[in-house]
């Protein structure tokens, strides 16, 4: 699914999602966008990956979740080449640096460099890849092995 928003309880929006060449987007992903959804080209979203700029207002004396005013901690951008594993989750306000990779079933909360590896929930840095070396090394105090 992709959707932009363009209003909701009252407040209107100027949605912009756009895609680049050469992504891969599988099966039931969820992509939404009422600021800003940046998608580079070679970007590969595998299946049932989540995607948004933005959020229902969760506050119990506000009423009903689905009326409540939608809130956004920025845009979302995916750099070019990034891989992101099934069932992850990027959340708003997230930049991802060029051929980046998350995990299956992470869930992406804050920003990360070009060429990092992140998995979990909150998704970490476990790796990054040294353009020397040739390879992925483990961050230190990382639990990964290279």
């Amino acid at each position: 699914m992709l959707s932009t928003i363009g209003a909701h309880s009252g407040g209107t929006f100027q949605p912009e999602l756009v895609i680049g060449n050469d992504v891969y987007i599988g099966q039931y992903n969820c992509i939404v966008s009422s600021h800003s959804v940046l998608i580079e080209e070679g970007c590969v979203l595998s299946e049932r990956v989540y995607v948004s700029d933005t959020a229902h207002g969760l506050y119990p004396d506000k009423g009903l979740i689905m009326q409540q005013k939608l809130e956004s901690k920025g845009g979302v951008r995916l750099g070019k080449s990034t891989f992101v594993g099934y069932g992850a989750c990027i959340m708003p306000g997230v930049t991802l640096g060029e051929h980046c990779v998350v995990g299956a079933n992470s869930v992406v909360t804050r920003s990360y460099p070009a060429f990092s590896m992140v998995v979990g929930v909150p998704a970490r840095l476990i790796k990054t890849y040294c353009p020397v070396r040739k390879e992925w090394v483990s961050v230190e105090g990382s639990a990964a092995k290279h």
